[in-house]
């Protein structure tokens, strides 16, 4: 029996109406769920009020997975990157950082055809029609080139632009959407995020620009990968790379203490190295665009579609404001908040808790010694951060707008590191990147022989 598939959306009145409605039936449902687990748990029955609770997050994880585009990507935002979020949500809404409902092949493969302007026969020699993954705007194909070369293929579902465009005209019906599964939630803000990282993702073409620049730079790198570009197979809705194995952010959970550490240790240094190196990272700082190597000594880096660049004076002025608050210095560390923008001119006082807030957001790792990163870092909004002081920081804490998206990354590095539960010499290793000091770790010796060799080659 053959299943009617619906399709996520479309740029008229009546698909906008169709998505609006579909949209709020998800938040009614989950909260309608909430409110039927809280009176359950009122009698007692605490088993019965978890399985309310459960199958009402389960239902608008796989609504919010229909979906797609703004929708889908709602779900993953609240799934790792907001900390008020019920733990029964959050688990259900896990899901859709490496996987949602897939598209049907013959949806998929005149997309391939038209996007690279030939049959699929003559663009690959096997393209397998099973997706091995599904996410907001496209899905991702195994397939081989007329070589064998083994490549990943990623294709733009075919009206994922017409839903985007509806979504943004009910760009109010998803701030009201997450205020009734998140009431504590800055709603505007979650939605705002979520205009401007889908709008980047349409941009498959971008992306391969993007992808190659950073397979380039971190080329024959010791335990960091980024998969190879190939642009012949690669246009505006399709995005080949090549083919790469390894264990989910949810898999390398599971594994031993010290192989978690070394890759926790991995995605900081790729972090740190981007972000202030050349200034030019990847600010997506998803769970599901890392793939683990099995023996933890290697962390392939996934989408690129969100990559930022700092203006060279803001980031030298950003170190040398790192570099205050590793050494102590409160007067300069004064000096630079005030040049950078994070305060305004005002009573030092406001400065000095400024600063102190600053500190505890970049630099939660103050031990010289090794140890695990901080659990507070399992949420990562200022309030779960800074606590009872966050009322207060706030009237004088300001983010420039060159460093919202930098703050974003290190932000969503910092709550993997801290789910991890891996355990380094946080403050050594970020001295290297910001200081230059000498390395402080195999992992920093190893990448110090990296660049040496690719610095002076032969």
């Amino acid at each position: 029996m053959s299943r009617r598939h619906s399709p996520p959306g479309g740029s008229g009145l009546g698909a906008r109406l169709i998505r609006a409605a579909r949209l709020g039936a998800v938040s009614a449902r989950t909260s309608a769920g909430w409110l039927a687990g809280a009176v359950v748990q009122g009698f007692g029955r605490s088993a019965a009020a978890d399985s309310l609770r459960r199958a009402a997050a389960a239902r608008a994880a796989r609504e919010l997975g229909r979906l797609k585009g703004l929708a889908m990507k709602l779900g993953q935002i609240l799934s790792f990157a907001i900390d008020d979020v019920p733990a029964e949500l959050r688990q259900a809404l896990e899901t859709l950082q490496t996987s949602s409902p897939p598209r049907p092949f013959p949806e998929i493969a005149p997309v391939i055809e038209r996007a690279l302007g030939r049959p699929l026969r003559d663009a690959f020699a096997q393209l397998d029609p099973v997706p091995i993954a599904a996410a907001s705007i496209g899905q991702v194909h195994r397939a081989r080139l007329v070589d064998g070369t083994a490549v990943a293929v990623k294709v733009q579902y075919p009206d994922v632009a017409a839903a985007v465009r509806a979504d943004l005209a009910n760009l109010s019906l998803l701030v009201r959407t997450v205020r009734l599964l998140v009431p504590r939630v800055d709603a505007e803000r979650v939605a705002m995020e979520l205009r401007e990282r889908i709008l980047e993702e349409l941009d498959y073409v971008a992306e391969a620009r993007h992808q190659a620049a950073f397979a380039a730079r971190f080329e024959r790198h010791p335990f960091i990968a980024v998969p190879r570009v190939y642009a012949s197979h690669s246009a505006r809705q399709v995005l080949t790379s090549e083919f790469v194995e390894g264990s989910t952010f949810q898999e390398a959970l599971a594994g031993t203490e010290s192989v978690r550490s070394r890759q926790g240790e991995i995605l900081f240094r790729f972090a740190y190295g981007c972000i202030f190196g050349q200034g030019t990272f990847d600010a997506d700082p998803h769970p599901g665009n890392y793939l683990f190597g099995r023996d933890g000594w290697r962390v392939t880096f996934l989408d690129f579609g969100c990559v930022k660049r700092l203006p060279p004076p803001v980031l030298e002025a950003w170190r040398r404001f790192l570099r205050s608050l590793l050494d102590g210095d409160r007067a300069a560390s004064r000096q630079h908040a005030l040049g950078l923008g994070f305060v305004d001119p005002g009573p030092a006082a406001g400065h000095d808790r400024v600063v102190a807030a600053l500190t505890r957001l970049y630099l939660p790792f103050q031990d010289e010694e090794p140890h695990r990163f901080p659990s507070l870092w399992a949420g990562v909004s200022l309030g779960d951060v800074l606590g009872r002081e966050f009322a207060e920081v706030r009237a004088h804490l300001r983010i420039p707008g060159d460093l919202v998206f930098a703050n974003r990354t290190l932000a969503g590095l910092y709550m993997v590191l801290s789910r991890l539960g891996a355990t380094a010499l946080w403050r050594r290793v970020a001295r290297e990147y910001l200081c230059g000091d000498p390395p402080a770790t195999p992992l920093g010796a190893a990448e110090r022989v990296w660049k040496e060799q690719a610095d002076h080659p032969g």
